[in-house]
């Protein structure tokens, strides 16, 4: 049989373990290294948005170059909150805190002015899991978010778009990361992140890791941490800037895709998304398109 370890003598009073044990020096040492991250985020991020400005031209023709997929689709889905239920094309959520691929509101405006994005997905399962961001789990994704099952709406879309960047293949990314991976690094920003662990290469210098970059599951941290966009929010601002109507994007919650259609650019197009089935009384809108879109995009 084996031998029981004894039990511990606690002091009178105590009632658990110690868990763990640190001093004013650690609590130092910690401070400087979550000072010297945040300096070093907010020097990279603007060292590269004087780099993409000056490179504005080169990085847009990078882009449209792989961003002229052209697609009719009849049956991609959207959910929305049940409140929204007639106004399931509005773009309006997009401008109050931004998505994957467009800004928000959750930004200085002055610093980074939002642009709206329209997410769809090409399944309901996939549209679900996305919207309730619904990880491997035992519970539903309305669980999960504190919701009951009847309080969203599922609206099948049928879509007609050109000019759509295709994020699923790889290669797409091969012009734009090549522009990319030249741009210098200052010494003094290799030192800071040395100080913080950080090792080469300094910047993406390869199509998968930009990728990886923008389907990453934490890429609300940059806005919610340092106010600045994440890396996919600066893509997309790129991609709107380059006139695409749309970026497709593999679903990080699932095996099928998605997409943000920049509502903006469907301005003088005959491009639009519509609701593929027969309209409840009161939905005011069952299209977005040419007409619609600044009235889905603006503030009642």
């Amino acid at each position: 049989m084996k031998k029981l370890r004894p039990t511990p003598n606690l002091r009178r009073g105590t009632v658990g373990f110690l868990l763990d044990e640190f001093s004013q020096k650690d609590l130092r040492a910690w401070q400087k290294f979550s000072d010297n991250l945040e300096k070093y985020t907010l020097l990279l991020f603007y060292h590269l948005e004087g780099l993409r400005e000056v490179h504005s031209e080169e990085l847009s023709n990078a882009l449209q170059d792989y961003g002229n997929l052209k697609k009719f689709e009849k049956a991609w889905f959207r959910l929305v909150n049940f409140k929204h239920s007639n106004e399931f094309l509005s773009t309006r959520g997009s401008l109050i805190k931004g998505g994957r691929f467009n800004i928000g509101g959750d930004l200085d405006s002055r610093r980074f002015p939002g642009f709206p994005a329209l997410y769809i997905a090409s399944d309901y399962n996939t549209a679900y899991s996305e919207y309730f961001s619904n990880p491997q789990s035992i519970f539903e994704g309305h669980e999960l978010a504190l919701v009951t099952p009847h309080s969203f709406t599922a609206v099948k879309l049928s879509f007609n778009l050109k000019n759509i960047f295709d994020l699923s293949k790889v290669s797409n990314l091969d012009a734009f990361t090549k522009i990319i991976s030249k741009f210098p690094m200052p010494e003094d920003l290799k030192r800071l992140g040395r100080s913080i662990g950080l090792k080469p290469p300094w910047l993406v210098n390869n199509t998968n890791l930009l990728r990886k970059s923008l389907l990453a599951s934490n890429w609300r941290d940059n806005p919610v941490q340092y106010e600045i966009p994440s890396n996919p929010q600066v893509f997309g601002r790129l991609l709107r800037n380059a006139g695409m109507e749309g970026v497709i994007y593999p679903s990080t919650k699932g095996k099928r895709k998605c997409m943000a259609v920049f509502t903006e650019n469907l301005d003088g197009s005959d491009s639009f998304v519509e609701l593929a089935d027969e309209a409840p009384p009161g939905v005011s809108h069952t299209i977005l398109n040419s007409d619609s879109w600044k009235e889905l995009s603006s503030s009642k």
